[in-house]
């Protein structure tokens, strides 16, 4: 009977867990929506980048022949990061600046991923899902699951290869 018990409880426990991780794939796919329509009726005329789920939206074009920020360069950024809802963002969680590198996981994977190609000098905001984000962890301002929109302008790029 002890048995019987543990197993009802284990198969209940993975079946609940499945169903945990489909609400939240869900959540990123809506998250994914609205990024795309908040994009769309926002930003038409302007060069929109889109990099394994994340989406950088230039404001400002970079230096023509400037460098390109590539995976492992260290970047000078200005930035302000936002919580991003159905209806665009929404609260502010930091407001920065500051030296950092790309691409060697000092960075939540949406900001490696959308500085990529950026140049000195432009300005964009970079927008992804939770997925990309601090997914199911909740930190500071952010909770978790949620889509994030940062205002960034990159300053200067050191080439680290």
């Amino acid at each position: 009977m002890p048995n019987t018990r543990f197993r009802l409880l284990l198969i209940l426990s993975v079946l609940l867990t499945a169903a945990c991780q489909t609400e939240v794939r869900e959540a990123y796919i809506n998250q994914d929506k609205y990024i795309d329509t908040y994009v769309s009726n926002n930003f038409a005329d302007n060069p929109v980048y889109h990099e394994g789920g994340v989406v950088r939206v230039v404001l400002v074009e970079g230096l023509a022949g400037a460098p390109v920020i590539e995976r492992g360069d260290s970047v000078y950024l200005y930035y302000a990061g936002y919580t991003f809802g159905q209806n665009g963002p929404e609260t502010q969680f930091v407001l920065d600046s500051g030296m950092v590198c790309v691409g060697k996981g000092k960075l939540i994977r949406g900001l490696d991923d959308g500085l990529t190609g950026a140049r000195l000098g432009e300005e964009s905001l970079i927008l992804f899902s939770g997925e990309h984000g601090y997914g199911t962890s909740a930190v500071g301002l952010v909770p978790e699951n949620t889509a994030l929109l940062f205002d960034v302008g990159v300053a200067e790029i050191k080439k680290n290869h």
